[in-house]
């Protein structure tokens, strides 16, 4: 299993969310569809495309989140000597954060902020018989992001490897910071594995939540590739099915649906 499998795995079980992957890089908006590869959702399009203009709407307010795997250790130092805690000052120190168990992570932001669909259904019941530009249907299988969560600031380490030790050095009041869940992009940052990622600062997607459109109202309505039959006699009806719905925690391969 890969780094983003492994990744796309923790989030999933550990904070009920999907993981969005390269977490902050990569751009994803609330209304983008897709389908998973190896675990990793794998953005295809917005629903934008398909004549259907999402409306959102911000949350309530930024919240922080922290999250560490077990059995992972924090070592500071300043001059060569162990600290119990920074001081917010400009000199120099270290942050030493050590996974012990393999497919680890930590994740922490200060600011986490959340944007949701409006009209979920309604959403649903127009995609089953969607078409873009080009002709093409929209498949039964594709997942829509419902809702987006946008860290600022955050400090994301991820290793599958046992013994990955992630060493950051700057100053104290900036590596103080960071265990707050803020991070800066002074920074600097290394691991002693190969197969791990490091994320401090800037400001992105680490997370969403997802549904799929399925047909309702019309029971002899069939399929064929997924694709809804969406005749004049008998038009399809859509509702939504969200992911707490989803007998699987992380769908594996949906190779099909990237044809």
């Amino acid at each position: 299993m890969d780094l983003a499998s492994h990744y796309a795995r923790i989030i999933r079980s550990r904070l009920l969310h999907f993981a969005a992957w390269s977490p902050v890089t990569d751009p994803y908006e609330v209304g983008d569809y897709g389908a998973f590869r190896r675990g990793v959702f794998h953005k295809l399009g917005n629903i934008r495309e398909l004549g259907i203009e999402p409306q959102t709407r911000p949350g309530a307010a930024e919240v922080s989140l922290s999250f560490t795997s077990a059995r992972a250790t924090m070592v500071r130092t300043m001059g060569g000597a162990r600290v119990d805690a920074f001081p917010a000052q400009a000199v120099e120190g270290a942050l030493e954060v050590e996974f012990q168990g393999e497919s680890s992570i930590l994740l922490r932001t200060g600011r986490l902020a959340v944007t949701e669909l409006v009209g979920v259904d309604a959403v649903a019941g127009k995609l089953v018989c969607a078409r873009d530009g080009l002709g093409r249907r929209w498949k039964l299988g594709w997942r829509i992001i419902r809702k987006l969560y946008v860290a600022r600031d955050p400090v994301i380490l991820v290793s599958s490897e046992r013994g990955a030790r992630f060493m950051l050095r700057g100053r104290a009041e900036a590596l103080a910071a960071v265990e707050a869940g803020y991070g800066a992009a002074e920074l600097s940052v290394s691991c002693n594995k190969a197969d791990a990622l490091q994320i401090v600062g800037g400001t992105g997607p680490v997370a969403f939540d997802l549904f799929r459109a399925r047909l309702g109202g019309h029971a002899q309505l069939s399929f064929t590739g997924g694709e809804a039959h969406c005749g004049s006699e008998a038009p399809a009806l859509g509702e939504p099915e969200l992911d707490d719905e989803w007998q699987e925690e992380v769908p594996e391969d949906e190779a099909q649906l990237f044809e």
